[in-house]
């Protein structure tokens, strides 16, 4: 008589059944790792986010600072005028060590010349001494491509034969290697002038002011080939 007890099948995974599941597993794993990768550079890599949003960070408070500091320029002087009161210069460099500044002072007139510096002397306590007369400047190091604000740290008049010995205090308004091209200068007298943020022309229908003395700084914002101009109009100079 068969019999009547139930018979167990026995199964299991087989080799292939394995070796498929290890495949699907281990591509899910490097997709997982490419997102990781393409997420990471999107966002720390160079031209990342991060990158980006401090670049243009620094660009937007840098040239604040450096226009707020220009508008001091020949300020509390009789007639101040550029060759005597403020000067332009090329080929600039500040001595990290000394901390004297290098260059060519170059004739600024009503077509636009460039250079790398501007240094330039003020009164800002209308002192009758001209020993209280203080001497600042802008300077944008070609190789690394930072913009500093210099300061007199003692006298500094006349500023047309003092500014090569003059001692400076440095201050920092675009970090280095923040910017992929270092930050123009641009000066000339007697030009159209409107500030930076003013309404273009071709929208108020009003024409921009003369201005004595105009400097355009140039950048290139986080924004891949771009080129933009930061105008400042300096009330304080005379031609």
């Amino acid at each position: 008589m068969p019999s009547l007890q139930p018979r167990f099948l026995q199964s299991g995974l087989s080799l292939i059944s394995l070796m498929v599941g290890m495949v699907i597993s281990m591509m899910a794993v490097l997709g997982a790792l490419a997102l990781y990768r393409s997420t990471t550079q999107t966002v720390f890599g160079d031209g990342g986010l991060v990158r980006n949003s401090v670049q243009d960070g620094q660009l937007a408070s840098g040239l604040l600072s450096a226009q707020i500091a220009l508008q001091g320029a020949g300020y509390g002087l009789t007639t101040p005028s550029t060759g005597s009161h403020f000067l332009l210069l090329t080929n600039a460099l500040l001595n990290p060590d000394a901390m004297t500044l290098s260059g060519t002072v170059l004739n600024v007139t009503a077509a636009a010349q460039n250079g790398n510096a501007v240094v330039w002397i003020s009164n800002p306590n209308l002192s009758a001494n001209s020993a209280d007369y203080r001497c600042s400047g802008l300077v944008s190091d070609p190789s690394t491509r930072a913009l500093y604000l210099i300061q007199s740290s003692g006298s500094c008049n006349p500023l047309n034969t003092q500014w090569s010995k003059i001692t400076w205090l440095r201050r920092t308004l675009i970090e280095s290697s923040v910017l992929a091209q270092a930050v123009t200068l641009s000066v000339q007298k007697d030009s159209a002038c409107w500030p930076f943020g003013a309404v273009p022309q071709a929208i108020s229908k009003v024409a921009a002011p003369s201005a004595s003395v105009t400097v355009r700084l140039g950048y290139g914002s986080s924004v891949t080939g771009s080129s933009n101009t930061y105008t400042s109009c300096l009330a304080n100079l005379s031609s």
